[in-house]
């Protein structure tokens, strides 16, 4: 009975090492049906990133399962496609976003691009163009990787300005003025021009201007100015006051000068002289063996501190005659000028004949 027991017993230990071998072949299989597919792995993924295809066996069925699976990393800007060409074949394509630089306004922003052209560029960063705006490249060029491009702002801005047109200073004598002294016959006045003016201004900067017109909107007025060429302030002026050219305050031209005592004299109103002529400021009284009737004189002191001015030979008297005097000048009415007679007294003075009377 023993031996069959054993033998019995051998048999049972024999069967069981034969199911054990067994599980473990089957462990085995199925562990390489895991690795390879085979048995749950039922689709087949084909995934391409920057040029380069994997093929991926999975049961996913969700696109992004599937990259994590495949350890795929993707950024905000990424794009993927996902095409099914059968029940258990996929392909999966990963668009990857690469950044083009732009410069605009001052400052430079990077814009994420998975396509496109330089106008898809700014029309993502939101950049509009104006009219005359300047791109460094076309916006039909197409957009890659650490591309640069600069906006450059040119704007045409069109202006009118009014500017003045300074007016001219003439200068002319005035024999009945004192050397020094000036007098404003027209005042000056400035004259206004209008410049429509068109400048261009890169990036907010001013780089040109081009006058396109100018026009005269008001002409300038002259200024006139009146210079004193007598040694002193004459007592006889004339209504023309250019009619005596003086230089360093003596006439510039004459026929000839005598020199001698002078007085002076009033007469009551109405008072006429000896050739017939009214007494008036301007005549005075002479020789006219000397000094013709209507001749036409400038007298001023030898010191040329007193002027009497322009004068015409007009009247006579004894002290004239008689040599003692030599021109006796007639300083206005009694009543009104008796004062100026005496305070110019007897003075020493030239007589500059500019033109000889005819008596």
């Amino acid at each position: 009975m023993k031996p069959q027991m054993i033998n019995a017993k051998m048999n049972r230990l024999d069967l069981r090492s034969r199911l054990v071998k067994a599980a473990m072949f089957a462990a085995t299989i199925f562990m390489v049906a895991v690795m390879t597919g085979s048995i749950y792995f039922k689709d087949r993924v084909y995934i391409t990133d920057n040029g380069v295809t994997r093929e991926l066996m999975t049961s996913e069925s969700d696109v992004y399962a599937i990259l994590k699976l495949g350890n795929y990393q993707l950024s905000s800007n990424d794009k993927v496609s996902y095409e099914e060409v059968s029940s258990n074949t996929a392909y999966i394509t990963i668009y990857r976003a690469f950044d083009v630089n732009v410069t605009v306004d001052g400052e430079t922003k990077a814009v994420p691009m998975i396509e496109g052209t330089v106008a898809d560029v700014l029309e993502k960063a939101g950049i509009t163009l104006g009219e005359y705006d300047e791109l460094s490249c076309e916006l039909t060029d197409r957009a890659y990787k650490d591309m640069e491009i600069t906006v450059t702002r040119v704007e045409y801005v069109t202006r009118e300005s009014t500017s003045d047109i300074a007016y001219d200073t003439e200068y002319t004598d005035n024999c009945n003025l004192a050397i020094g002294t000036e007098n404003v016959v027209t005042a000056g006045i400035n004259g206004k021009c209008v410049y429509t003016v068109k400048e261009k201004y890169v990036d907010g900067k001013l780089t040109s201007q081009e006058l396109l017109s100018e026009k005269t909107t008001a002409e300038p007025v002259t200024e006139v100015i009146e210079r004193g060429t007598a040694s002193a302030v004459p007592y006889s002026k004339t209504s023309d006051p250019e009619a005596v050219k003086l230089v360093n305050g003596i006439p510039e031209n004459y026929t000839r000068v005598l020199s001698g005592k002078s007085t002076a004299y009033t007469a009551g109103y109405g008072a006429r002289t000896a050739s017939g002529r009214a007494a008036e400021i301007g005549t005075c009284a002479v020789n006219p063996n000397v000094i013709p009737y209507g001749s036409k004189l400038y007298i001023v002191s030898h010191d040329g501190r007193k002027v009497y001015g322009y004068a015409v030979a007009a009247d006579t008297g004894l002290g004239l005659m008689d040599g003692t005097v030599l021109v006796d000048l007639y300083f206005g009415s009694m009543a009104d000028h008796y004062y100026d007679s005496c305070a110019w007294g007897a003075v020493q003075v030239d007589i500059y004949v500019l033109e000889e009377g005819n008596g």
